[in-house]
């Protein structure tokens, strides 16, 4: 097999490895961040919720239950605890604001909501429990297919190299 078809086999495995790579995208609408994301015991506990990206106002922040299945696409909203709501009246330029709220995390975590007043806006965050910051976050990504993909591009860039030296000879 001649080094021009082996060249091109490795650009094609890097082309067909890069297919299946994942890649992030921005979310769309408001957001919300819970600083700490997560604390070390179950207890009272209090968080700096940062919002962005909102366009209408007031703004209520609330705490409510974590769903069993762990995602926060299952919180139900009855779960709620609105004797416990923070409400912010005023954006920033950006549609951003900040607030603190101080709730009791129970040992599952608890989901931190928000949404304005006409409910045509909402985010949420989750706070867990015993899993602290400096843990690595699940990406998503592949490592097996990276390291295939780099396999494939270092196997080319030393094919390339080796035929450029060899077409400088001849």
């Amino acid at each position: 097999m001649t080094k021009t078809k082996l060249i091109f086999i490795g650009l094609a495995l890097a082309l067909v490895g890069f297919l299946f790579a994942g890649s992030a995208s921005a979310q769309d609408g408001p957001s919300i961040t819970a600083d700490p994301s997560s604390v070390e015991a179950a207890g009272e506990q209090t968080f700096t919720v940062t919002g962005s990206g909102w366009t209408g106002s007031p703004i209520a922040v609330l705490p409510c239950d974590m769903p069993a299945s762990g995602s926060l696409d299952d919180v139900d909203a009855s779960t709620c605890n609105q004797g416990n709501m923070q409400v912010v009246g005023a954006l920033d330029a950006n549609g951003g604001f900040t607030a603190e709220i101080t709730i009791d995390v129970p040992e599952n975590g608890i989901v931190i909501g928000s949404g304005d007043f006409a409910q045509t806006e909402s985010a949420r965050a989750a706070i867990t429990v015993g899993m602290m910051e400096d843990e690595l976050a699940t990406t998503g990504v592949n490592t097996s297919l990276l390291v295939i993909i780099g396999t494939g591009i270092a196997l080319a860039g030393v094919m390339v190299f080796g035929l450029s030296r060899r077409m400088r000879t001849l």
